[in-house]
Parts: C-alpha cells; structure tokens; sequence
C-alpha cells in the first residue's frame, strides 16, 4: 500500500489517521500489510480488518532515505508472499510412491513381502544408518515398522552419540557418499557474486584470510586423494536432542599414506542418523507413513550442506569458513558415517560469559561487525 502522508502520529508509534482510514478498506483476510511512503517501510499485522492494537499499534518499521532500496523490500515481499510456505519451488514429491501405502510400485516390491522378518539382534547387528532400511518396505509393513523403532531406540540407549572422542583416528575416504549413484543436485539459484554491492565486496575483501590449508599444498592434496586420516583433538558440539551430528576439532594426519607434519586446526561435522530420537514424535494411532515423516537420512542432510558450501565457495575465507569437501569416515569401532571436513575457527557465542563481559560499546562493536578480524567471520 502507497500512502503518501505521514504513517504515523509525531511519537513516532501511533498510526496517523490517514492510515487508519486506508486500514479500514482493507479485506478481513488480510493477516498483515506492507505499507510505504517511500521514507519509511512498515508492516503492520492486522487481525479481522483492523490493525492489532495493544495500547500500541502492533508493528515491524524500517526506515530509509533511499526510493531503490524501498522498492528492494517491497519486490521481496512479494515474491516471498507469492513463494509456497516449506520451500522455493513446489517440485515432484519424488517420495509420493513411498509414503502412499495404497499405491501399487510399477517396479514390484523393494523387499519381498513374503520374507520373513529378521530378529532384532540381526538388525541390530547389521544396520548402521536409516538408509540400510527400505522405507518403501517399512510403511506397508507394522511389524517391519516397528522393528525399525526398536532398532532406533537400541541405538540411542545402547551406543555413544559421540562417536569419536580425545586421540581417536578415522580414516577418510576423499568424497566418497554411501550412494554416489544418487545425483546431488545444483543450486536452483546460483550465486553471482558480481551481483554483491560494492561496499560488501569492500569488507569481504578486508577481512579475507587465505585457506589453512594453502600452506605445503595441503588443500590441493587433501582434494586430489583418494583417502587421509585425522586426529580428534576434542569434542566442540554434542548436537541436540533430536538431532544427529556431532562436531569435533581435528587435524590432518596423513594424505594417501604420506604423513602430514604439520597440520593446522580443523572442524569436523559427522552425521549419524542412528542417534535421531524418534519417539517423541510418533503416535502409533497414525497411518504408518506418517510415523516415518520425521525420519530423516544422515546422507541427505550431509549432501544440502555440501550444496550450501559449494554455492558459496566465492565468499569462503570471508564470512564463512573454508571448506574441504563431504567424505565418508571410518569410525573406530568400523562404521562409516558421512561427515563435512571444514576450517576450524576460535571463537565464541553471542550469549557466552565473554561477551558478557565487554563494555556496552564492545558489545555494539561486536554485533556490527566493525572489527576487522577473524572473530567476524564467525557472524
């Protein structure tokens, strides 16, 4: 909405009554509205036609002196109000023939149905990640279903979350994933970074360090290998509940064979979909397929990370980390996990006693970003 007058009253909070009057003609389905006079950007959240008031007008107002970057705000709001809610495109559901148990698979049947269920300790033997199940199978099948959760349910009381610990050694085989055969697809946006303003490229530029890893050619060889081991120094990360990575500091120990003398600090994220705590989040009264709706697959994650990375990798040594690619590694006790080998940098929380600490001025610093250095990478 253009309203060319002032939008609000001189205290700045109280809508003027010009746009109370505007206010009052707009539809009762109208959950919120944007409105400008090109010097300030205001959403207003309304509630059966009438703006939402509490003894204040409820609110969220940018203000700016430039038209170019009014019209920016307003070109998003509409392509994000026009955008489906979970996503930026509304593609296939490439899963529809797995979830819906009624649907005939022109393939025939993953598994035979006919085959009987294996035991417990079998499964619990053998499978080692969400993948090693077949879903297809699990959803027109309770008694599979169910095997599958109390296969869960062993891991997460039975086995460690953090799966390396101080001096543990892993092997890493260099970009390999447990189904390479799967295609991981590219951004659907790419990012082009002629399109950066001047002045962000200015600061990119400031605060750029070059890759850790530059030095002895250690990047080159790490990416050209077909395998390396590493050290776990320490656990930086223990992940939450219902998650499944967890995040180490690390260092390299060896590239195809040949000792890496001196390597420098490295951040390693491991996914273990083993350690997904599902029970909170299933009602047995359900259909079966939905039971399996928060099951997730530690490869997939691991490979929409990559993607991020990847789109990224001309900023990488600025705001984000450099990143040395998705490889599969070798836990201590033989399991493969998918893990996300990346530049380690120190820093600290927002929220942490450190913080806390500095003056109020430091503190305005720091949330800016006005200090040039590694800790505003961490932003």
């Amino acid at each position: 909405m253009l309203q060319p007058n002032e939008l609000f009253e001189p205290d700045g909070q109280t809508c003027s009554a010009d746009l109370k009057f505007a206010f009052s003609k707009i539809s009762d389905s109208a959950s919120s509205v944007i409105v400008t006079n090109f010097k300030e950007v205001v959403v207003v959240f309304m509630s059966k036609g009438e703006h939402i008031s509490s003894g204040k007008d409820l609110f969220m107002k940018v203000e700016t002196s430039e038209i170019p970057a009014t019209l920016r705000v307003l070109a998003a709001a509409c392509l994000l109000d026009a955008l489906p809610p979970f996503g930026y495109i509304e593609g296939p559901d490439m899963d529809a023939g797995i979830w819906n148990e009624d649907i005939i698979l022109p393939m025939g049947p993953p598994q035979n149905p006919d085959q009987p269920l294996h035991s417990d300790e079998h499964l619990i033997a053998t499978c080692h990640r969400n993948s090693d199940f077949d879903l297809a199978t699990l959803v027109r099948d309770r008694g599979r279903a169910l095997q599958f959760f109390r296969w869960n349910k062993h891991m997460l009381q039975h086995k460690s979350k953090l799966v390396a610990q101080a001096n543990s050694t892993l092997q890493g085989n260099t970009n390999q994933r447990f189904n390479p055969a799967i295609h991981v697809p590219p951004p659907l946006y790419p990012f082009d970074p002629s399109e950066i303003p001047s002045d962000t490229k200015n600061h990119l530029q400031m605060i750029y360090c070059d890759s850790p890893l530059s030095q002895g050619g250690l990047d080159d060889a790490l990416a050209q290998s077909k395998s390396f081991t590493i050290r776990i120094q320490d656990v930086l990360a223990e992940g939450k509940k219902n998650g499944f990575c967890t995040v180490y500091r690390c260092h390299l120990t060896s590239i195809d064979g040949r000792s890496v003398s001196s390597s420098p600090l490295l951040c390693l994220k491991l996914f273990d979909d083993r350690f997904q705590d599902l029970h909170d989040w299933i009602d047995y009264e359900d259909p079966i397929p939905l039971w399996f709706r928060s099951v997730f697959f530690a490869e997939d994650r691991a490979d929409k990370e990559t993607t991020v990375y990847d789109k990224l990798r001309s900023v990488q040594g600025t705001v984000i980390p450099w990143f040395y690619g998705q490889h599969q590694f070798i836990l201590p006790n033989g399991v493969a996990v998918q893990g996300l080998l990346m530049e380690y940098i120190d820093g600290y929380h927002l929220n942490s006693e450190r913080v806390n600490e500095l003056s109020y001025a430091q503190q305005i610093q720091v949330v800016r970003i006005d200090i040039v250095g590694p800790s505003e990478r961490l932003m």
